[in-house]
């Protein structure tokens, strides 16, 4: 088995066993001791020819009312925020698009989706990462049965976010994963699922945490 592991931001990919036979420790590596280490799973290495993929979000309306369970995609140039794309602020050049709000009232239902051309973004954009978040209500458990799909706009029932985030329930906003270019430009899908702070309202706490995540290489 081969899996990519992160040392203090650095990657290499490790093997469980040497060509010899013999099975593989950090030190062949070289990894000194109290080394930070990290585990990035790569969910997909996204091929040439893929492009288009969607976010696709469904909620339920709290009991409280109608309320948004809003769908984010926050584009960064590095470690850097370069833009974001939710309900309010709808397009990205002719590469990230938002739905914008479709509320159902009569059955007490929102939807949102996001759709991008991997294609058409600039090339400095390294990281794509998509979230959810509470707006007017305290937490993501207050909205009843939200469904969420990522799938290849020509493949919709191939899921390509394995994250749930039934454990976020509590917090106000989940990273559900990301799309980023590796060394060699092209793109690689991860997963996430962490929690933090921020919304619609208020970016800056999601962003302070989308930054780490890339620090930590992410």
């Amino acid at each position: 088995m081969t899996v990519l592991i992160c040392f203090d931001i650095h990657y290499i990919l490790f093997q469980d066993y040497q060509e010899n036979g013999t099975q593989s420790r950090l030190s062949v590596y070289s990894v000194k001791p109290n080394t930070t280490i990290r585990l990035v799973v790569i969910l997909y290495a996204i091929p040439e020819k893929f492009n288009h993929v969607v976010f696709d979000l469904y909620w339920d309306f709290p009991s409280t009312g109608a309320d948004h369970l809003d769908a984010t995609c926050l584009l960064f140039k590095g470690k850097w925020p370069e833009d974001i794309c939710d309900f309010q602020n709808n397009q990205y050049t002719e590469a990230v698009y938002h739905s914008g709000d479709h509320m159902d009232y009569s059955n007490r239902k929102g939807h949102h989706t996001i759709n991008v051309a991997l294609k058409e973004l600039p090339t400095d954009i390294s990281h794509l990462f998509f979230t959810l978040s509470a707006w007017n209500s305290p937490t993501i458990a207050n909205y009843p049965n939200p469904s969420l799909r990522f799938y290849e706009e020509d493949k919709p029932d191939e899921d390509l976010c394995k994250t749930t985030f039934q454990h976020a329930g509590s917090s106000q906003a989940v990273i559900m994963c990301s799309v980023s270019r590796n060394r060699y430009g092209r793109w690689e899908i991860f997963d996430s699922g962490q929690v933090s702070k921020g919304n619609a309202m208020n970016y800056e706490p999601l962003m302070n945490t989308i930054a780490s995540l890339i620090g930590q290489g992410i």
